[in-house]
């Protein structure tokens, strides 16, 4: 799915590439368009469901973030996470510059849906290695796994 999204990137950045070479002769227009090919390669991030999820928690393959607000946090997380509230743009920002781009994040909210969006971000950033967990908690819960108070 990935190879695909790339390949049609590549392909509607070739054709919009000749196409804006046709209309215009001044090359500095066309700096930017080139600009956008650019890919970043070395960044990984995925979507993964609570046991695969679980498995990198008990590996201790990276850091543990729940995005969820601190009242849902309080009410049960996954064993080891800390909370970094995606509602709150400004705190996430700032905490989230702390942790080195180059560790592995663990990042989770309560369906999938916020953590998705911070996973964006974290790829936006330069953040190298991202998991998702794609069902939130409410997968963890239902897989009957470990949630501490």
């Amino acid at each position: 799915m990935k190879l695909l999204k790339l390949s049609l990137l590549f392909l509607t950045l070739s054709i919009l590439q000749v196409s804006c070479k046709d209309a215009t002769d001044k090359p500095k227009e066309e700096t930017p368009k080139t600009q956008v090919v650019a890919v970043k390669t070395d960044v990984f991030a995925k979507d993964v469901d609570a046991n695969n999820f679980k498995n990198l928690v008990d590996s201790k393959a990276g850091l543990i973030i729940d995005v969820r607000t601190p009242e849902e946090f309080e009410g049960g997380h996954i064993p080891g996470a800390i909370n970094i509230d995606w509602r709150n743009q400004e705190e996430f920002a700032t905490k989230i510059a702390e942790i080195s781009k180059d560790k592995t994040v663990l990042i989770y909210c309560h369906s999938g849906h916020r953590s998705g969006n911070a996973k964006k971000y974290l790829q936006e950033h330069g953040y190298q290695k991202i998991y998702n967990l794609e069902t939130g908690i409410m997968g963890w819960k239902k897989a009957e796994l470990p949630v501490e108070k």
